[in-house]
């Protein structure tokens, strides 16, 4: 099993309002912008990490996204899941996607999201707890218990051990 590092659209880019996303799709004339730095990404895959989308907008619109930014060769189409946007925020449905990974040969070691009830909810199930969660957020007093908040990729756990990992190489 590949460790498997996902994340919804929205916290890979910056993206304008689904309507104005979705008409940008199709006119083609997308203007979303990274969340990271393409470096950092692919440090992660480079390292043997592996990464995801679980989002709500659907595979061939995400797949636009991800083209756009320039990052196609780092989430191939079977590493993403499309949901409706009530479900992704709920634990027991991440249990269903989960085993959706696995089957594919992914195993989730990391959860990135912006969305604050997603992280809570994942936090406080114990079906998660071996799993490292974090909340993108500029506003430092937010506090999960079994979560953390950042505000940059290098922060998470993940880009330590591939960095390790390149230094040892």
């Amino acid at each position: 099993m590949k460790p498997l590092i996902v994340m919804g659209l929205r916290t890979l880019a910056h993206l304008e309002a689904k309507a104005t996303l979705y008409e940008e799709i199709n006119q083609n004339t997308i203007t979303a912008r990274r969340r990271f730095p393409k470096e950092d990404m692919e440090l992660l895959v480079g390292a043997g990490f592996t990464l995801g989308i679980l989002s709500s907008h659907s595979i061939p619109r995400s797949q636009k996204v991800i083209e756009y930014l320039d990052l196609a060769h780092l989430f191939p189409e079977r590493h993403l899941i499309c949901s409706s946007p009530l479900d992704r925020k709920e634990a027991l449905n991440w249990q269903e996607w989960s085993q959706t990974f696995n089957k594919r040969g992914l195993s989730i070691h990391t959860v990135i999201d912006i969305g604050d009830t997603l992280i809570r909810n994942l936090a406080s199930s114990p079906n998660f707890k071996d799993i490292d969660k974090y909340l993108i957020t500029d506003d430092t007093t937010i506090k999960i218990e079994g979560a953390k908040c950042l505000k940059t990729l290098d922060q998470i756990k993940a880009y330590d051990l591939a960095k390790k990992k390149g230094h040892n190489n």
